[in-house]
């Protein structure tokens, strides 16, 4: 049996633990906040002095310019310009001559128009940077979306986080953030990242018991991509068999999908499977009269060859079976609230009904499922880890 000084030291030394604990508690969630913060902050700097480059910029400056010029020539020929200005002649030349494809847009207006499609839907997207160009050029109001999405989906993992006491996994939701695509996909001119806040947005309010604000959320960002009306939908039925929300999740997916038919028709979209036959198999110089018949061996090598290119080249699927991996060994699922439940297995259903439906390979389409499957699994385990402390020390 130990002496009375022994206990005596052996209890000072425990009080010494737990005042040191509780004055590094808050210091550890102003760490964590700032080191997400500087990310950002970094993320937006890179953004501003080296944006990227890619062909899609051409596509989207043309829908924004369409309303206002009726010659389909002239469309191209400003719509080309307005790129040329905003990239290094380096990068021009890359995007206009490295491929077959690329040279017969830049030369061909009655070509590139047929594209316009496939961008055309995208219409919140478009609208925005429309209003935006009332200030600057098409070209620096798309890059200007994607910035300020950048410093609003910091701001809304800051408050995700804060609302669950979560501030000291700042940096583990920054490497989240890196391995998910978001820095690739904020350089690029693309809705990736715009239609990423209003899918984050959703999450968070789903999680605080708003549904409506959910189910508008979930409408911005149909109405950013409509290829997400396919997560909407998985989303409404795992709404609907669980409970949780499940009138405004069905309200959100009737409209959604009500507006991808009109959508669809009248933005001249050329349908489901030219999409595929030209994302997957080749960059047809034009799409008109273009009908590749339906083929389910074309199918399927486009699912090989898009899983193949996302292991070599892409990380989206390695970090969802991380995720997949982290939830089955370290998340006790009887703990976790319900709504974290139905929305973590509808983002998961989600991924993989849309692969099946569209193999994109690339991870910027799915950086918004990943970053919301993260931020349940890492504050579910950050609260399990709390909770098992305070067993612990109430057992010390």
């Amino acid at each position: 049996m130990s002496n009375p000084a022994q206990r005596l030291l052996e209890q000072s030394f425990l009080f010494c633990f737990k005042t040191a604990n509780a004055l590094y508690r808050p210091v550890r969630q102003w760490i964590g906040a700032l080191v997400l913060v500087v990310f950002i902050a970094m993320t937006t700097a890179v953004v501003h002095v080296f944006p990227g480059s890619n062909w899609d910029m051409f596509a989207y400056t043309a829908s924004v310019l369409e309303p206002s010029i009726d010659d389909t020539s002239e469309l191209h020929r400003q719509s080309y310009d307005f790129v040329e200005k905003n990239v290094s002649p380096g990068e021009y030349l890359i995007l206009t001559q490295d491929r077959d494809y690329r040279i017969h847009q830049a030369e061909n207006p009655d070509a590139f128009m047929t594209m316009l499609g496939f961008y055309r839907l995208k219409i919140l997207y478009i609208e925005t940077a429309r209003l935006l160009t009332g200030f600057m050029d098409p070209v620096q109001a798309l890059r200007l979306i994607s910035k300020a999405s950048i410093l609003a989906i910091g701001g809304l993992l800051l408050v995700w986080m804060a609302r669950n006491q979560a501030l000291a996994c700042g940096l583990p939701v920054a490497v989240l953030l890196t391995l998910s695509g978001f820095t690739e996909a904020a350089q690029l001119v693309t809705p990736d990242l715009y239609c990423t806040v209003f899918l984050l947005l959703a999450a968070m309010s789903y999680l605080e018991k708003l549904d409506w604000l959910a189910a508008v959320s979930l409408l911005c960002a149909f109405l950013v991509r409509p290829d997400h009306l396919a997560f909407i939908g998985v989303f409404f039925v795992f709404a609907a068999i669980y409970g949780p929300g499940r009138w405004w999740m069905t309200g959100c997916f009737a409209l959604c999908f009500s507006l991808y038919v009109w959508l669809t028709k009248g933005a001249n979209h050329p349908g489901w499977w030219v999409h595929m036959w030209f994302s997957h198999i080749e960059f047809v110089p034009t799409l008109e009269g273009f009908n590749p018949p339906f083929s389910i061996t074309a199918y399927v090598q486009m699912l090989v060859r898009a899983t193949v290119r996302s292991l070599m080249g892409e990380t989206w699927l390695a970090v969802l079976i991380a995720q997949v991996l982290f939830f089955a060994k370290l998340i006790r699922v009887t703990e976790m609230a319900e709504r974290n439940r139905v929305l973590l297995y509808a983002v998961f259903a989600s991924i993989c009904a849309k692969y099946l439906v569209f193999p994109h390979y690339e991870t910027r389409f799915y950086v918004p499922y990943l970053i919301i499957m993260g931020m349940i699994l890492l504050i579910s385990w950050h609260k399990q880890s709390q909770s098992d402390s305070l067993v612990g020390a109430g057992r010390t």
